[in-house]
Formats: structure tokens, C-alpha cells, sequence
């Protein structure tokens, strides 16, 4: 059964920049309110007669998390400039969860993630699930950047690697000649040949991608020629 859609005032408890242009919040979760991994809120300021606008955001943290719900998001907009601006102690207004972009079944099936930028947050959902039910499925992400410095979650990958054996993630960056960092992992945009080492077993796998409509989209076609089922792949566009 999907969890009942609830609105409630919450307290940001948390605010953490983990890159030069995404900002993490973790606010209170009331007791009782449930969500699935990938699942979103509509968020909006509480009593701003400037700013009325609400906006989806995808819940980063595991439904197991009871202490907080984290969203990510970087400044692309009227509300995101105001959300910047916020600190532990104000209050927001959430309504949810909605969507039809989840995880609620562990089979025995591989789980591949596979995120553009900030499309990375409901994947976060879904592998931190995973990794603290120490399910025995493989959990794979790929993750594609515009630069080194742009991956959200860094160190949380590495650690959660480390933590279980079942989950692995590689990075993919599209523009290394624009960071100052010196990258030795994946380069360009996802590629087939990407997926193909990504995807170990085809008719065992159900994919997970999220990302801008372009990136999406292009990602099904490579997946669908590398033998992944379209019944066996869920999508989240954004933008």
C-alpha cells in the first residue's frame, strides 16, 4: 500500500553544503509519516506572501532514516534562491510523498541506479536503503558530473562502498578540462559501452535513472539495446 500523501510544518535541523552549488537540508520528519525510497514532496516557504510557489523535490534520505528527510537541490530558481538562504531553525512547509518513481521490492533482481547531477538524490534514497538493510542484491551506480568538484555525496559513496560489498558506483565526468582537480576515473557523457560493464546481468536487473528529459531518455534507448526490458526500467525526469 503507498504511503498516505500528508502535509505538515517542519524545522530544518541540518543544512550542509556539499558542493559549491548544492545544498543539502535535513528537516524533521513527523513520527508516522512513511515514504518509498525515490519518492517526492512539494516543498514551499511558510507564510511568504513574496514567494508562493511550491516545487517536487525527491527525498535523498532512507525511509529508514527516522530523525530527518533530506532534499538536495541547487540554485535554479526563485524558490531554490530563497532555500539557499534558510538555516537550521526555519520552517518549511512539505506535502507528500508523491510519485510512481520507487523501490519497495527486494528481490533477488541487481539494482542499477543510474543519475545525472542533482538526479542523484532519489538513487541516494535507494542505495543508503539498501546498504542499511545489508540486502544481498547488487546495487550499481553510475553517476554522471559535469566536473570532479560537482559530485554530490562524495565521501558518502566511497563510505557506503566500503560498508557493503553488494554496492559499487563509478563517476562519469563531462567536462574534466574545466575543474582544477586532476580526474583519473570515467570521462564523456553515458555511453553504452558504459552501461554495458554497468549491467552484469540483463534479464536480472531493473533500472533506476533520473536525470534531465534528454539525459533520460537517451539512457532508456542504450539500455533497451544492451538487452534491459522496458518493463524493467523506471524513470524520473526532470526539468
Amino acid at each position: 500500500m503507498a504511503p498516505s500523501i500528508q502535509e505538515h510544518i517542519v524545522v530544518i535541523k541540518e543544512v550542509v553544503q556539499d558542493t559549491p552549488q548544492v545544498r543539502l537540508l535535513r528537516v524533521s520528519r513527523p513520527a508516522g509519516w512513511d515514504f518509498l525510497c525515490g519518492q517526492f514532496f512539494m516543498v514551499s516557504l511558510v507564510d511568504d506572501p513574496h514567494t508562493r510557489v511550491a516545487r517536487a523535490y525527491s527525498a535523498a534520505s532512507s525511509p529508514l532514516e527516522e530523525g530527518y528527510i533530506e532534499i538536495g537541490f541547487d540554485k535554479v530558481g526563485v524558490l531554490t534562491t530563497r532555500l539557499f538562504g534558510l538555516k537550521a531553525g526555519d520552517a518549511l512547509r512539505f506535502k507528500g510523498p508523491y510519485g510512481k518513481f520507487f523501490f519497495d521490492n527486494p528481490s533477488k533482481e541487481d539494482i542499477v541506479l543510474i543519475g545525472a547531477g542533482t538526479g542523484i538524490t532519489p538513487l541516494m534514497s535507494i542505495a543508503r536503503y539498501c546498504v542499511e538493510k545489508s540486502l544481498p542484491n547488487a546495487v550499481r551506480l553510475l553517476y554522471s558530473v559535469r566536473t570532479p568538484e560537482a559530485i554530490v555525496y562524495r565521501k558518502e559513496l566511497e563510505e557506503r562502498k566500503r560498508q557493503n560489498p553488494h554496492f559499487d558506483y563509478s563517476v562519469t565526468v563531462t567536462r574534466p578540462e574545466e575543474s582544477a582537480e586532476r580526474w583519473h576515473g570515467k570521462t564523456g557523457r553515458v555511453d553504452e559501452k558504459m552501461l554495458a560493464e554497468l549491467v552484469a546481468n540483463p534479464d536480472n536487473s531493473v533500472a533506476f535513472i533520473c536525470g534531465p528529459k534528454e539525459f533520460v531518455f537517451s539512457v532508456i534507448g542504450m539500455l533497451e539495446r544492451i538487452g534491459v526490458g522496458k518493463e524493467r526500467i523506471k524513470t524520473d525526469v526532470w526539468g
